[in-house]
């Protein structure tokens, strides 16, 4: 699936489409393939006991989240391992994980 990406620099807006494609998933867990910009993301997201974490094996990038669906959070964190263009089109895509795994949205 398709969705946008937005970089804010102060009143400045840059946008990009991203690109997310669900692999895999089971109860909690995600596999999927986030693209961006040009730059690719392998991603293994979900749940565990204190919360929601990411894995990005192929950027050697790991890291607590937020809710998916809480952007700010999730870019901010993501931002201090990686770009900052590549942790808003990952964390943008984060949103869209749980609902393209219960099949709510078309892949």
């Amino acid at each position: 699936m398709k969705y946008d990406c937005i970089l804010r620099h102060g009143s400045h807006r840059e946008t990009w489409t991203g690109e997310l494609i669900l692999l895999d998933g089971g109860s909690g867990w995600y596999e999927a393939e986030i693209n961006g910009r040009g730059t690719y993301f392998h991603v293994l997201a979900g749940r565990h006991s204190y919360g929601n974490f990411l894995c990005i094996p192929n950027h050697d990038v790991g890291c607590e989240l937020s809710d998916f669906s809480d952007i700010f959070w999730n870019e901010e964190r993501i931002g201090s391992l990686m770009r900052k263009v590549d942790a808003v089109t990952v964390a943008a895509g984060l949103v869209h994980l749980p609902a393209l795994a219960a099949g709510q949205l078309k892949d």
